[in-house]
């Protein structure tokens, strides 16, 4: 069918009307009301399915991915015991364990997954999936092969099934009902697979902030959440992953480093079937391993999942917040002490090991980062974009920094605009040299002290 302008603008028309005065028996809003609009508000998707596609969707004006509710009775009044030791209450940036990365991928599974599965085998390392549910136009995972497939080998392979919600919205932009409804589609769908649900997430867009309510809810349903401390930044070099290589290559050598938790995206097919074999050969030279996000905190399997209707593992009080192994070891006595934040909660860790075949671990979390008196200046601006490095005068201030900095750093592309790629790399370049100074700088850590 060949469409004019004038039937378009017709239809644009017809449908600013019917939003505007719906009732239950207009024909006309039930027809548009099964399309959603662009984010601009325009009425182009007639005859384009995009902007009925999370997580662009806009839906409060239609149909979108979101809408589709995954077959089952919902999870959301299930019991949620706080399970493990690993901390509900604040951000999670880093690892407890040391020689480890933590490999983490987001937004799929997707066409490249099975691919990255076999990689993992073939390195004997193990990674965390935070998934989503329905987005991308790919279809509900629980329902659209060979997502069901996928999600079952990666559990039985003994990787980790974590949630990145159901369509990929902003968590702290949207009202709580529809965050619970975007995390228990999602644990629905996964239980549908697998049999259970997880108690890891990852916000989309890093975006999960107190103010909204967010963190309550999360703790409500008994999530841990969980970020990183070393960007790859494959979703912005799709096209030059040679750019993740080198940004791979430049945190794993620096001195003193002794961990860390990695963000990749399956979903982006350079980052799996090129940057994947460089990054896992330069762990593997380091002599650390890959594990899952769990792993790496010291939290076993069975805290990893819950049961529709039920727990499968032992609850702990709600206001535990610090994590503590033990394990035996025979080397001399040392200490390591680092913290990593996001823009309200710097974490702080200490380790250490000795002659008596006892060491502990602890991962202790502060209530709130310090708020600085004065906002810093933009280190870069472009569009609507503005990228600060707060001010510190210690290592634990100059960690909450550089946290701070990756956070704004992920908002770049989406607040700078287009044409302003090399002023986002740029400011997410002076994000790495942050966290590398924090590595070096041991107790004379300024922000006069960095060099941008």
């Amino acid at each position: 069918m060949r469409v004019t302008l004038a039937q378009t603008a017709l239809y644009c028309a017809w449908a600013s009307v019917a939003l505007a005065f719906p009732t239950e028996d207009d024909g006309l809003y039930n027809f548009l009301s099964r399309r959603a609009l662009s984010p601009d508000n325009t009425c182009g998707n007639l005859f384009n399915a995009e902007y009925c596609t999370d997580p662009d969707c806009q839906f409060a004006f239609g149909t979108c991915d979101s809408s589709h509710t995954p077959a089952g009775p919902t999870t959301l009044n299930d019991p949620r015991p706080l399970l493990g030791q690993v901390t509900y209450d604040n951000d999670i940036y880093d690892c407890v364990q040391n020689n480890v990365v933590a490999l983490t991928y987001d937004d799929g599974p997707y066409l490249y997954t099975s691919q990255l599965l076999d990689i993992l085998k073939s390195y004997g390392f193990k990674a965390t999936f935070f998934i989503t549910g329905n987005n991308l136009h790919k279809g509900p995972i629980d329902e659209t092969a060979p997502y069901p497939d996928l999600i079952k080998r990666m559990v039985a392979e003994g990787h980790q099934v974590a949630s990145h919600t159901w369509s990929h919205y902003s968590l702290s932009n949207i009202p709580s009902d529809v965050r619970k409804q975007q995390m228990v589609k999602n644990e629905r769908a996964i239980a549908n697979i697998i049999g259970k649900y997880p108690t890891y997430m990852r916000p989309p867009y890093s975006q999960c902030d107190q103010a909204s309510g967010c963190w309550a809810d999360m703790k409500a349903l008994g999530y841990h959440r969980v970020y990183f401390d070393l960007d790859t930044q494959d979703y912005l070099n799709p096209n030059t992953i040679q750019n993740s290589k080198d940004i791979v290559k430049q945190i794993l050598g620096t001195p003193g480093a002794t961990d860390y938790l990695s963000i990749q995206h399956d979903i982006v097919q350079q980052s799996v079937a090129n940057l994947t074999y460089y990054y896992f050969d330069l762990i593997k030279n380091k002599g650390w391993k890959g594990v899952t996000a769990g792993e790496c905190l010291n939290d076993g399997p069975a805290n990893w999942y819950r049961t529709p209707g039920g727990s499968t593992a032992a609850p702990i009080p709600p206001s535990t917040s610090i994590k503590a192994s033990t394990t035996s070891k025979t080397t001399t006595t040392t200490s390591k002490t680092t913290s990593k934040a996001s823009t309200t909660t710097p974490k702080s860790s200490t380790s250490s090991t000795s002659k008596t075949s006892t060491s502990t671990k602890v991962f202790v979390v502060a209530a709130a980062a310090p708020t600085p008196t004065s906002g810093p200046e933009c280190v870069v601006q472009a569009g609507q974009f503005c990228g600060t490095v707060s001010d510190f005068s210690d290592k634990q201030g100059c960690k909450v920094s550089a946290a701070n900095c990756y956070l704004q750093a992920l908002n770049c592309p989406k607040e700078a605009g287009k044409g302003h790629r090399n002023e986002c790399n740029h400011y997410t370049n002076t994000c790495q040299k942050l966290n590398t100074y924090c590595t070096k700088c041991k107790d004379t850590c300024s922000k006069s002290g960095f060099k941008m």
